[in-house]
């Protein structure tokens, strides 16, 4: 993950995600994704590895959901390990670097990272090294913003001067890559992943929530405008009351591709990947409806 850009830093607690809690019984986008990696997790036993895992949401919650599994967490901010443990003083957390895995080849049985591959800065080489710690057969399950995707609000306002959300979203969050559906597809069959199942959320409501959220964020740190930033404040929180859960309903009755700006994707490690050539992999699941 990158260390610093923008107004980011890996180690400002302003910006360390994962101090709450998530059930799958929620009715949110964490509970969503959970829910998905939960699914996707279902014939898996043994070692899973979560990278990014901030603060620990969801490893905690691995924990919770799947005692049967011995779940690793790590992140690049040794600040968000720190509290990582501090909550969950049972769980392996471990500060690490998701480009350069600190486990042997074929140590897990599952990589599960949620909202990570658009902070580092060779995604590629992330994927690489995930396909290298897998055990042939492994599962790789993932959760990727598409803020390149066409149709989305992201790729409507990516030249904006008024509306300028992915520099919001560097600035504020360090996302430094900006993915279609497409490019995670490509990306994930060159090194050598089936692609075993697609699933799209975070379709309008969720956008607009993410708009809202950035923009806010924006004034609060200095940019100017003609509303205070206690009433700014104030109108974000009573928006998120509606947008948050409205837009994790929006993804259950929608889960196709049209207008959706997130991608939760399910692949395996072929069992014979090492004399695969780059690129041969072939994607062998669907799109789920």
């Amino acid at each position: 993950m990158v260390k610093e850009v923008g107004r980011y830093r890996v180690d400002d607690p302003r910006t360390i995600q994962g101090r709450d809690d998530v059930s799958p019984c929620g009715w949110h986008l964490g509970a969503l994704r959970l829910r998905f990696a939960l699914e996707a997790l279902a014939s898996v036993n043994g070692r899973v590895l979560v990278p990014g895992c901030g603060a620990g949401r969801y490893v905690r919650a691995l924990h919770r959901e799947r005692p049967d599994l011995w779940v690793v967490g790590g992140d690049l901010s040794r600040r968000a390990i720190r509290e990582a443990r501090e909550r969950d003083p049972n769980g392996p957390y471990v500060v690490l670097d998701a480009c350069r895995l600190p486990f042997r080849s074929g140590s897990f049985d599952a990589v599960v990272f949620l909202d990570v591959l658009e902070h580092v800065p060779d995604p590629a080489r992330m994927i690489a090294e995930c396909a290298r710690v897998l055990r042939p057969g492994g599962v790789l399950h993932a959760f990727v913003p598409l803020e390149a995707q066409p149709a989305t609000i992201y790729w409507w306002l990516r030249a904006s001067q008024r509306w300028p959300i992915l520099r919001w979203k560097r600035d504020h969050v360090g996302h430094i890559q900006r993915f279609s559906d497409l490019d995670i597809i490509r990306l994930l069959a060159r090194i050598g992943f089936e692609i075993q199942f697609l699933r799209y959320s975070f379709h309008l409501v969720g956008q607009l929530h993410d708009l809202i959220d950035y923009w806010q964020r924006e004034r609060v740190a200095g940019a100017p405008g003609w509303l205070p930033v206690p009433v700014v404040r104030l109108l974000t929180r009573l928006v998120f009351l509606v947008t948050w859960r409205l837009a994790a309903v929006e993804d259950l009755l929608c889960r196709r591709r049209t207008l959706a700006a997130g991608l939760h994707v399910t692949a395996s490690k072929p069992k014979m990947l090492e004399g695969a050539r780059a690129g041969e992999a072939q994607v062998v699941g669907r799109a789920m409806p």
